[in-house]
């Protein structure tokens, strides 16, 4: 079963090169379902690490959390693609162009599934540099000059990150074939956990940061970060939702590995090199979304700012673990909520700037709506589940230092501030303004509601769907979910260490 989840994302990348793209949008469908369902079934009974196709993939506690985020979040994207296909293609976007589409998205899902479960280090580089020529190539479809700047911003920084993210590799490599010899098992995740002990400190420390600075590069921790928000915000907005949501998680994890492969070996000052990035990152990303004015850079920027709580989590240790783990899967769902309704605003308007956006309670009724609690939600406000990864989180840090806390809370309140006043311009328009605005409501109104009746209705009630789960998990999260976070916190909860 667990190589199903291989085997169908390399069928769905198959069929998009031979079949019709309308018919495509329904195998997608099939195959998403398939694999959410897959991954559902192997959560519900897993108890304990597994190791298949002859030791090279693995599914542990930690890659089966990201693992739940990727298939559940890919879903909803395969039912808002659906109707972003036809509301493009009947805007006059080519069927070639989306076959392009669905075979880089397909290729991105299948490289990211072969990263997250890779049991040796040198494949989940793979399948990580994959990730970076299928993204490129999907931030580019738009085919405008600000898209392919983003697109040659993206391809260089990540590839240098990923040039040395392969450094720490090799670094890893050398001092654990100290042990195992030139063989695979130098590279093996459950082989070096193993041995731990037995390798040089000093060259596993050396590895862990350069993992940190090249694979931080694609999570967008700060100072790497500048490609993100160029990136997700030119991207079509089903692939903004994946890159923010589980792209930048799967880059998460090659980190977390190093991580446990100091921490196996007795070595805990990569804490300090988490907590530091982290706080790095919420810091320029708070000051970043202050003055935004492209509603899309505005949500690419919370992404930074999500990952840097996580990466501050881990790194606090405790409860904190807990709070990122959870972190992990509700900011995917809100994020993605929030990129799917902002291509709705985007598909009605052809606008990214926030200054020309007015009165979406009008003209975007639920999107709008579904806009404004989304964001809420991102910010860790109730009723959304966001606001239980991030008590946990900040409990940690105030436990461990009382000023990082208050330091980190008042920024969380400048990037709420940032994210609210400028959605709510959106929603409620321009009061100062509004004699102006009736007298061109007639023309700017009909334009857009032509638009809007034009957006199929999956790309409408999707977003909200996700609103509604985001709520609900808030008060029931289920069992086995709990029990999974629970096991994979253990391997990082350790001591607080302030």
């Amino acid at each position: 079963m667990y190589e199903l989840i291989l085997i169908l994302p390399a069928a769905a990348l198959i069929f998009s090169v031979f079949t019709d793209v309308l018919l495509m949008s329904y195998i997608q469908l099939l195959i998403s379902v398939l694999v959410f369902s897959t991954v559902v079934v192997i959560a519900a009974s897993f108890n304990a690490i597994t190791v298949f196709l002859n030791g090279f993939f693995l599914i542990d506690y930690i890659n089966l959390v990201i693992l739940i985020t990727v298939s559940t979040l890919e879903l909803f994207v395969s039912f808002y693609s659906f109707g972003y296909v036809r509301t493009e293609m009947a805007g006059g976007i080519s069927k070639r162009k989306f076959k392009f589409y669905y075979f880089w998205k397909n290729l991105f899902i299948f490289s990211m599934m072969v990263s997250i479960l890779s049991n040796n280090l040198g494949i989940y580089w793979t399948g990580l540099e994959a990730t970076t020529l299928a993204t490129a190539l999907l931030v580019s479809f738009n085919r405008t000059k600000e898209s392919f700047e983003a697109t040659w911003k993206y391809v260089i920084m990540c590839s240098v990150g990923i040039a040395i993210g392969l450094f720490a590799i090799v670094i890893l490599y050398f001092t654990t074939s100290q042990v195992y010899g030139e063989s695979i098992k130098s590279l093996s995740f459950i082989n070096i956990i193993e041995a731990g002990t037995k390798f040089d400190k000093n060259f596993l420390m050396l590895a862990f940061i350069l993992a940190l600075v090249g694979f931080g590069t694609k999570v967008g921790f700060a100072p790497m970060h500048n490609w993100l928000p160029d990136a997700h915000s030119q991207g079509p907005s089903p692939v903004s939702a994946l890159l923010s949501g589980v792209l930048l998680n799967t880059a998460l994890l090659g980190i977390l590995r190093f991580y446990q492969i100091n921490a196996a070996a007795g070595i805990y000052y990569p804490r300090y090199f988490l907590i530091g990035f982290g706080f790095l990152t919420i810091f320029v990303s708070a000051f970043s979304i202050i003055k935004q004015t492209d509603y899309k850079r505005l949500f690419a920027f919370s992404s930074m700012e999500n990952m840097g709580l996580i990466a501050l989590g881990f790194g606090i240790g405790g409860i904190a673990v807990i709070g990122s783990l959870l972190q992990i899967f509700f900011h995917a769902l809100n994020k993605g909520l929030l990129f799917l309704s902002s291509g709705n605003v985007l598909a009605g308007t052809h606008e990214r700037k926030i200054e020309k956006i007015r009165n979406l309670s009008k003209n975007f009724p639920v999107t709008g709506l579904v806009l404004l609690l989304g964001v809420m939600g991102i910010s860790g406000m109730p009723p959304f589940a966001m606001f239980l990864g991030e008590i946990y989180i900040m409990t940690g840090v105030f436990r461990s230092n009382i000023l990082m806390g208050f330091l980190v809370f008042i920024l969380l309140i400048f990037i709420f501030i940032g994210l609210f006043g400028n959605i709510l311009k959106m929603y409620t328009g321009n009061k100062d303004n509004e004699e102006k605005a009736d007298k061109l409501q007639s023309e700017k109104t009909a334009h857009i509601k032509i638009k809007e009746d034009a957006i199929h209705p999956f790309m409408i009630y999707v977003p909200l769907i996700l609103l509604i789960v985001s709520s609900l998990l808030l008060f029931y999260i289920p069992l086995q979910f709990l029990n999974i976070v629970k096991s994979a916190s253990a391997e990082f909860g350790g001591k607080i260490i302030f």
